[in-house]
């Protein structure tokens, strides 16, 4: 399992991210690389953001795309339309190590267990 992130330590990387909700579970695939986040999950939600460090960890802004009529791990579905929602949240350093964090979203709390797969190559 690779070290915790730190200060001197590159967040960059490709993370697979274990969400569970109130009502289900589900998998999101992300790349987190110099300040920017970019990713997707298997309900074909997309996630693009900002990371910034911060003296305890990290300040993520990830705006949230979800395709219309998509069953979300709260257990609602969302509408006719495509539905965005931006979510403001800390990462703390030692995030790689604890077994989820509480993220706060549109439709109720996700817990979300963050794994870096592997280190970016560029």
């Amino acid at each position: 399992m690779p070290d915790p992130p730190s200060m001197s330590t590159s967040i960059n990387g490709f993370y697979g991210v274990y969400l569970t909700g109130s009502a289900a579970q589900g998998f999101a695939m992300c790349v987190f690389r110099n300040g920017e986040i970019v990713g997707v999950d298997v309900a074909g939600v997309k996630y693009d953001g900002t990371y910034n460090p911060t003296s305890d960890g990290f300040s993520v802004k990830l705006k949230i795309s979800v395709p219309p009529k998509t069953w979300l791990v709260q257990g609602v579905t969302t509408g006719p339309q495509e539905e965005t929602s931006q979510l403001e949240f800390q990462l703390p350093t030692d995030f790689l190590t604890r077994p989820f964090i509480r993220i706060p979203a549109a439709h109720g709390p996700v817990n979300a267990k963050i794994t870096k797969l592997r280190e970016l190559n560029d």
